[in-house]
């Protein structure tokens, strides 16, 4: 009985040391690829628009009013 106890511990112990050098090793991994995508992300130049030559962006207040007195119409009928 004392080897069928000795033998569960020494499995659950490498069943932890297995699971936490898995681990150990996939966190190094996340940080090396953090650490490179950081590299070359600043390597890249920042693109920068001129507001000045973006098109309007405001609302075309004729459509959406024509759009709301079609759909008001609609539902009357």
């Amino acid at each position: 009985m004392e080897n069928l106890l000795n033998q569960g511990v020494g499995l659950a112990l490498f069943g932890m040391v297995t699971v936490f050098s898995f681990l150990t090793l996939l966190i190094l991994a996340t940080r090396l690829m953090s650490f490179l995508v950081s590299q070359i992300d600043s390597e890249e130049e920042s693109v920068l628009v001129d507001e000045d030559s973006l098109p309007d962006s405001s609302p075309p207040i004729a459509v959406i009013a024509a759009a709301v007195t079609y759909y008001l119409s609609k539902k009357q009928s």
